[in-house]
């Protein structure tokens, strides 16, 4: 398989794996758990799970300059990002704060324009056009009242997001993606967990509740951020971010065929401009 080939097949895959988290965890919120919960042994059951792997493979872990920057991108960036998106989420709604969200792979473009002086051709401004109307498509923007903190929070998310995505293409070169996710997500899991011993945190009691949670942390986690890490190394932070956005299709999609939520022809015609933004930057990256 031709290498950039590869890298747009496993950002695919990582945008999936993204993109049934929102089902898993509608599930884990009906089985009794809160979102407190669920993102501690998110990150938790990946770090242990990861770490695990690592010893008994016998890797030896990143060092330096290199673990700090990786430790960094989980207990800070990540975990800001993560209670960012859901203040958003608490204050102003799902479909707003996922427009905002969606702000980040514009961020990330303009980031490496002028910070990391990255020329741009001009498909990319083209897919990025088509992948920032048709996020707006896919979710819908529904204003009432707004929440001007809520705002804050949203756009927070997507710079989180953003920063730890570039920061993430340069501590990432030459890394094994498996020994830098398994920073990441300790990095993540250890601020978690000192969040949950200060306000204290209750437990999966059933295995309805596991199971989700399971997923969460395996599909949504490890697969997602393993799979988004090898990705960028091949194709770099700009295509695999806009790429990416084909979560966004995948949580709409399931979210009708297992939730019966409802897909208008709004967010029909946003998936198919997200889907083509993916085409266009899959032939560009076999060229």
């Amino acid at each position: 398989m031709n290498k950039k080939i590869l890298g747009f097949t496993l950002i695919i895959l990582s945008a999936t794996a993204f993109g049934f988290m929102p089902i898993f965890a509608s599930y884990a919120y009906k089985s009794g758990l809160q979102i407190e919960s669920i993102l501690l042994f998110r990150f938790t059951i990946a770090a242990v799970l990861l770490n695990m792997y690592i010893l008994l493979k016998g890797y030896s872990y990143p060092k330096g300059i290199v673990l700090a920057k990786l430790f960094f991108m989980g207990a800070v960036l990540y975990s800001a990002q993560a209670f960012s998106l859901f203040s958003a989420i608490d204050r102003i709604g799902t479909s707003l704060t996922s427009i905002l969200l969606y702000l980040y792979p514009t961020i990330v473009l303009l980031l490496s324009i002028f910070l990391l002086k990255i020329k741009i051709k001009t498909d990319d401004i083209f897919a990025l056009l088509l992948t920032s109307i048709g996020a707006m498509m896919v979710v819908g923007l529904k204003i009432q009242d707004i929440d001007t903190l809520g705002i804050v929070f949203g756009v927070s998310a997507a710079v989180f997001y953003s920063v730890y995505i570039l920061l993430g293409d340069n501590a990432m070169k030459g890394l094994d993606p498996i020994l830098g996710s398994t920073v990441v997500i300790s990095g993540a899991a250890f601020t978690y967990l000192a969040y949950g011993a200060y306000v204290g945190i209750t437990l999966p009691t059933n295995t309805d509740q596991w199971t989700w949670t399971v997923a969460i942390a395996v599909i949504s986690t490890i697969v997602s951020i393993v799979a988004f890490f090898s990705a960028q190394q091949i194709i770099g932070s700009i295509k695999a971010s806009m790429i990416s956005t084909f979560e966004l299709v995948v949580t709409l999609m399931f979210s009708f065929i297992l939730l019966h939520e409802h897909m208008g022809a709004l967010q029909l015609m946003g998936s198919v401009s997200i889907l083509l933004a993916a085409v266009i930057l899959a032939r560009e990256s076999n060229e």
